[in-house]
């Protein structure tokens, strides 16, 4: 207990951009501002000060392709630097939505390498006047000639703050996974994102549209075995109120999403499904000391939660309403002068949520960041 109290206490940060151990712990609201949120509008690396963070641990769940994001389970790096009006950055290990969460690689039923293997983004933007723009090309290769398996990846991202609106777009410019021991080579055929927020007052109001497509072929004979296409659309909304280095924020999001494979070997196989889902969020920060930060949320789908999938044309499965999904996130972080380490405090095993708290699980994200 005595050891489990000492690292609590060393994962902690009053700065408000510290890691993506503090989106977890805040249930990754769309208000979020945090060095996090260069990955989705790298615009907004101009909200904050030049940094370098370190990342470590598991932050996202779940490998079915329909769902949103991709296990990170892996170590990150990111360097932003101010050159007059301009700003760059360079990141090491994160691995790109543009690949992966809107690629659909998942689709791939076979084969040791289906993500990105030391992906490397490079951002530039320019601030002029009360408009703010930057762009981040992201690119991935692999090659192991022993097990004959090769992957790469390229995307572009473009962001623009202007005023109270925040708008990003994400674009897979090429995704491809080729094994020829399993005789198997994944093409990405198309992956889309735009999203658009804007703030009112308190009230933070958002949209966003993902659209993906992605096919598997015999590597051999370059027959077509899979082709899937997802189509997922968010409306919501966050009001955050903040008082005294504290925010208390809530809000809800609208998510519809479609996803379908042409299993074109076996139509009997082909695959459908469709889920609609009201999940609402309730979270806190606040400053238990002027050097401790204490942080949580909890989410969960209300009203509006249903789920169907369908099977060569049969339904296999449907809810409405769905299974539980009431999850609870909470972190910690300690602030150093310049220097924050965070954590989140919830157990994560086997890429789920299981809400046990242990020592095995305790500390499944922790994150360096250093503001210049």
């Amino acid at each position: 207990m005595k050891q489990l109290l000492v690292i609590a206490i060393a994962l902690a940060s009053t700065n408000a951009f510290a890691s993506r151990a503090r989106v977890t712990s805040l249930g990754s609201s769309a208000h979020i501002l945090d060095t996090q949120s260069i990955f989705s509008n790298p615009a907004k690396m101009f909200l904050m000060g030049d940094f370098v963070s370190l990342e470590s641990g598991q932050t996202a769940t779940g490998t079915n392709p329909v769902t949103t994001g991709n296990p990170n389970n892996n170590a990150e790096g990111t360097l932003v630097r101010s050159m007059g009006d301009a700003k760059m950055g360079l990141a090491l290990g994160h691995k790109s939505e543009n690949a992966s969460a809107f690629g659909l690689r998942q689709i791939m039923g076979a084969g040791d390498v289906t993500e990105q293997q030391n992906p490397v983004e490079f951002s530039y933007g320019m601030k002029s006047g009360d408009m703010t723009w930057a762009a981040t090309l992201v690119y991935s290769n692999y090659d192991d000639k022993a097990q004959e398996i090769k992957e790469n990846s390229a995307g572009l991202r473009l962001g623009l703050l202007m005023g109270a609106w925040d708008i990003h777009a994400g674009i897979g410019l090429a995704s491809q996974v080729k094994d020829k021991v399993n005789d198997l080579e994944f093409k990405g055929t198309g992956s889309y994102q735009v999203y658009a927020g804007y703030t009112m007052n308190n009230l933070y109001v958002f949209g966003d549209l993902t659209i993906a497509g992605a096919k598997q072929e015999v590597q051999s004979t370059g027959a077509e075995t899979h082709k899937a296409d997802q189509t997922k659309i968010t409306l919501g909304v966050v009001d955050s109120n903040k008082k005294d280095g504290n925010e208390f924020f809530y809000g809800a999001k609208l998510v519809s999403l479609k996803f379908k494979d042409d299993v074109t070997s076996v139509s009997t196989d082909d695959q459908e499904k469709t889920e609609l889902t009201l999940p609402i969020i309730v979270g806190l920060e606040a400053e238990a000391t002027s050097w401790l930060t204490l942080r949580g949320s909890l989410t969960q789908d209300v009203v509006i939660d249903s789920s169907k999938t369908e099977v060569g044309g049969t339904t296999v499965a449907e809810t409405n309403p769905g299974t539980n999904s009431t999850v609870a996130a909470v972190g910690a972080g300690l602030k150093f002068n310049k220097i924050t380490i965070d954590g989140s405090l919830e157990g994560l095993t086997g890429g789920a949520a299981t809400q046990n708290l242990n020592g095995n699980t305790l500390l499944t994200t922790v994150g360096l960041t250093y503001m210049f």
